[in-house]
């Protein structure tokens, strides 16, 4: 076991006994040469380096009086709600006076001291070096920063650091694009779901008329067609003395409660201004229209309470469901209607001005229906993404920990790196494991593989949380590729040589064995029932549309419909999956049924309704 030593720093705690400390003056000095934007190309200081200066960067009038960058400089921004920003540079160029350049001094690995930054440790240690008024201006300057004491390992061990947290971290910089590649897809359809059902309706077979508003298009022929002061006029009940304290904020879409006692100096101190709403208002943030076209500007009340005077309130003036109505001005918050209705040097609305806005009209039976539908169906939605979000916080929490554990020497970089599997044990990875081992000579590929997972997930009732998506080969699942992948860097499995449909048990595979009897030991009976049934299939186009007829059927329960006719799935197949589905037979779909229905493979409503194929490359799956 390593030795260690203490440092008596409490952001460092112990490391190596044959490390060093230094102070961070002993290993950069400063470079402060003021140059302009026009001689060297303005950059950005992130937080994921330091790249050619953002769009969405704060410019000033003052592009003379910059910091001189080149190449090989490590920047670091010294405002602590920057915290987390800097990065060597890649380039020559210039920076905001607001950061420090160092240049290194002496022998180092600069790559290892740029992790070490990057650690929330530092920078809170960092942070708390710094002095100002208050905490989103507090200052950390190169005469405070380059007294911290930092570590200072063997420059061989250094180099070891740095390349296996280069390595680790691009392996769960992988993990991380794609589960936020799903989040987006997800977004995306969320916006999608809405903008249909709030402009057309919930009646497939409705007649159509065209709306006249241009970003809206064809709409029910019954809906008429008014300026939103038809249905809403503004509110402006102002909290004259403070009696209420119920403090309210409109934050990325929704309206929710705020501490009014809280200290982050970002309150002002009387509320006095403040307007008075009631549920079913809808609140509408009317300013920086063209500067800001990122913030959700739309949000809905749901209780008595206080918001600031800056936004619009409108409230219903006939009866109306309000949530229909937020729904709708929600899609044209998203089409970025609102954008080039601002006017003035703030770019903003009134609600005179606002209230001008086309919008049609439901019957309330039908704003009724489709208010209750969309609550039920961005739930879903939502609870999808949470759960994505979740799983971007454990491996955003597990790169944290890992890198301030390699350069604080607490862990030491093995001789041989650990497989990925050391990020996150999914249990998909090893279902996909144990398919591979049912099947034996049975493998025909990645196809029946991944249908199996399905069957797993949604007919067993797994409840493994997945997102599945319609592809042409049936429900897909997008990290599939992974899990394979860790299968194999694992040493559980090998693939065939000349042969990359094929797997043989690897030297590690005992240890795979270990790792399925932990976690499905009690579903072991039900897994190979299912296995066996679709082992002898000869083609994999058998347990393709089994997949999809079962996750077809599955959607319909989940949409409400427990009892589907054969007609009413097969339609859904040839009409709402993907085109290719049309190629084959309506008799080979019903045959399929009959069979699936005698070998009591019937869906139960489990798992995740499947979603549209997002636009991305993929393999036959």
């Amino acid at each position: 076991m390593r030795v260690m030593q203490d440092t008596g720093l409490k952001w460092l705690g112990e490391i190596p006994a044959d490390w060093s400390l230094t102070k961070i003056g002993g290993l950069y000095s400063i470079r402060n040469e003021k140059v302009s934007d026009k001689d060297y190309p303005p950059l950005s200081v992130t937080n994921k380096g330091i790249l050619p200066q953002l769009e969405t960067a704060a410019k000033t009038n003052d592009g003379d009086n910059r910091k001189l960058v080149r190449i090989g400089d490590f920047a670091i921004n010294s405002r602590s709600d920057r915290r987390g920003s800097c990065g060597i540079s890649p380039y020559d160029g210039s920076v905001s006076l607001i950061n420090i350049v160092m240049m290194p001094r002496k022998a180092m690995v600069p790559t290892y001291y740029e992790w070490l930054f990057h650690t929330t440790q530092f920078g809170d240690e960092n942070y708390r070096w710094g002095h100002g008024i208050v905490d989103d201006l507090w200052t950390t300057g190169w005469q405070e920063m380059k007294k911290i004491t930092i570590p200072m390992p063997p420059v061989d061990e250094q180099e070891r650091i740095a390349s296996f947290l280069t390595s680790k971290c691009t392996e769960i910089d992988a993990l991380i694009a794609d589960v936020q590649a799903q989040i987006d897809v997800l977004e995306q359809y969320k916006r999608s779901v809405i903008t249909e059902t709030v402009t057309k309706g919930l009646n497939p077979d409705a007649e159509m008329k065209d709306s006249g508003i241009e970003w809206v298009g064809m709409i029910p022929a019954h809906w008429p067609v008014h300026p939103l002061y038809t249905y809403f006029g503004e509110r402006k009940n102002k909290n004259r003395f403070g009696t209420e304290d119920n403090l309210l904020s409109l934050s990325y879409g929704r309206v929710i409660r705020k501490d009014i006692n809280t200290s982050d100096g970002l309150l002002p101190e009387s509320f006095n201004t403040y307007n008075i709403v009631e549920a079913g208002d809808i609140i509408i943030r009317p300013t920086d229209l063209q500067n800001d076209k990122r913030s959700l500007r739309t949000g809905l009340v749901k209780e008595h309470g206080i918001i600031t005077s800056a936004y619009i309130d409108l409230c219903p003036i006939k009866k109306v469901d309000s949530r229909y109505f937020h729904f709708l001005l929600h899609a044209y918050d998203v089409m970025k209607v609102f954008y080039n209705m601002g006017n003035g040097v703030r770019q903003g609305l009134n609600y005179s001005e606002f209230s001008r806005l086309m919008v049609f009209e439901p019957q309330f039976e039908e704003q009724v229906a489709i208010a209750d539908f969309l609550d039920a169906k961005v739930a879903e939605i939502d609870g999808i993404i949470d759960q994505k979000k979740e799983q971007l916080e454990v491996l955003d929490s597990y790169k944290k920990s890992l890198i301030y554990e390699y350069v604080t020497g607490k862990k030491s970089v093995p001789l041989t790196e650990p497989a990925i599997e050391a990020v996150m044990i999914d249990p998909h990875v090893i279902l996909a494991g144990m398919v591979i081992d049912l099947l034996g000579d049975k493998l025909k590929g990645k196809t029946q593989i991944q249908k199996l997972l399905y069957l797993f997930d949604s007919h067993l009732g797994l409840n493994l949380a997945t997102q599945y998506y319609r592809y042409k080969h049936g429900p897909y699942d997008l990290s599939l590729d992974h899990y394979l992948n860790v299968l194999v860097e694992n040493g559980w499995f090998k693939k065939v040589p000349g042969d990359a449909e094929k797997y043989e048990e690897g030297s590690n595979h005992a240890e795979f064995c270990d790792k399925y009897k932990d976690a499905f030991a009690q579903h072991s009976g039900k897994i190979n029932s299912l296995v066996s049934f679709v082992k002898d299939m000869k083609k994999t186009s058998q347990i393709e549309r089994i997949a999809t007829i079962f996750a077809v059927w599955n959607d319909l329960i989940l949409d409400g419909n427990r009892t589907p006719t054969d007609d009413e799935i097969i339609h859904e197949i040839l009409t709402h999956w993907t085109p290719n589905k049309a190629n084959t037979a309506e008799g080979t779909w019903k045959g399929t049924l009959d069979k699936m229905r005698k070998q009591g493979i019937i869906p139960k409503g489990w798992g995740l309704h499947t979603l549209p194929m997002p636009q991305r490359g993929l393999n036959n799956a």
